[in-house]
Parts: structure tokens; sequence; C-alpha cells
């Protein structure tokens, strides 16, 4: 029977693209998971991973198996949360992703409640940008977040991942006067920093409205 703990190491490669990159998320060295890659090629008796040079490409093979483990780990997860419910009450850690715009609307009301609902149960509050939630909730740094997706910006689908919807806003933009958007593509834009998802949407939006941000100078 395969090694779930290989698997995941083998899911992570896809998503992370180099051994470093697995080995730096979670907290094992290079080596240790280049042997525990190695063992799993060895237990499914086919190719795994193409060496080309320093880096490694996972084979056709490769990948229908991660599919197939985001499946396996879902259904996990799954088994572990209806374990839970069966408890008489909630203890332990949740561990809570949140954007920061989110905090005292939404997100605190709703620690409060659950506290006194649940007082066994250690709240533990990360804030992060959406785009790094995946990876976070993939290496089980997190249990749960709270993500905005915009309609520039749909978040892609992910097998091993559930989302739930919430509440729909109106993002609206900050101006001194209601010109059109257009109208103010020379103008000085403030906008999230690069790699964020508020960026990711500012440069979408702008683009749909016929025009590009022009990025700033790098600082000396």
């Amino acid at each position: 029977m395969l090694d779930v703990r290989k698997l995941r190491l083998l899911r992570e490669l896809a998503h992370r693209g180099t051994i470093a990159a697995v080995a730096e998320a979670l907290t094992y060295t290079p080596s240790a998971v280049s042997q525990q890659l190695t063992a799993l090629e060895r237990e499914t008796g086919v190719p795994l991973l193409e060496r080309t040079g320093r880096r490694v490409r996972l084979t056709p093979a490769a990948l229908v198996l991660v599919e197939r483990t985001e499946s396996i780990l879902a259904i996990l997860q799954e088994a572990d949360a209806e374990l839970a419910s069966t408890a008489t009450a909630l203890i332990g850690t949740l561990r809570i992703g949140v954007f920061p715009t989110a905090v005292p609307t939404i997100l605190t009301p709703a620690v409060v409640a659950l506290s006194t609902d649940h007082p066994g149960l250690d709240l533990m509050v990360t804030e992060l940008d959406p785009a790094s939630v995946p990876d976070a909730l993939r290496e089980e740094s997190l249990d749960i977040a709270l993500v905005q997706e915009y309609d520039y910006v749909p978040v892609a689908a992910d097998p091993g991942l559930e989302t739930e919807p919430l509440l729909e806003e109106t993002v609206h933009l900050a101006a001194l006067s209601a010109e059109p958007l257009t109208a103010r593509r020379d103008s000085p834009w403030i906008a999230g920093t690069p790699g964020t998802l508020c960026h990711a949407l500012t440069i979408r939006a702008c683009e749909a409205a016929g025009f590009h941000t022009a990025h700033p100078p790098p600082r000396r």
C-alpha cells in the first residue's frame, strides 16, 4: 500500500516545483525529500521523476498520482472532521487564516462567538494575503481561511481544497472626483503590493478598461 506521507511530498513537488522548496515548506532536508520520493518510485514500480541537471520534472504517471492524492487527502480530512464531530465538546487548536481588512468586521465577531460556544478550542489567527492561502492549507499550517475572490481574478478550482461562499461586496475606487476609470490612466495610483490578490485585481481592472498600469522604477 502506498504511503500517504510520501504521496503528500509528491503533491507538494507538483505545486512548488523544486525539491528544495518542498523541503523548506515542510521543514525537511532536501536529501530526506529525495529519499522519500525515490522510495515512492520503488513502491509504485514506475518512474515518477525525470531529472534534468539539478531539476526534476514529474512524469505523466506522477501527475496522475498527484491528482489521486488530492482526492485521498481530502477524504482523510473529511474523516478527521467527522470523528471530531462525534465528540461531546470541541477541543484542540484551530488555525485560522484571514486577510487583514476582514479582521474587525468579519473575523472578530466570529471568533468571539466560537470561543464562547466552544471554550475548549484554542483559536490561532494568522493574517496573510489570499494568494498565500492554498499553500498554507496544503502544508497544514492553517486549518481554515477566509479569502477573497474577484470577478477579474477568479480562483482556479483545486480538488484538494473545499470552498464555501460567505458574502458578496462591491469593490470601490477611492478618488477625489467621479471621473470614469479610463480618465484616470495617467493619474498616479496607489495599489497593493505586487504578488498580492489586490494588486492582481487592480491590473486586471485596468486592462478590462483598456489600459495598462506602469510599474514604478526600482528603488535605489
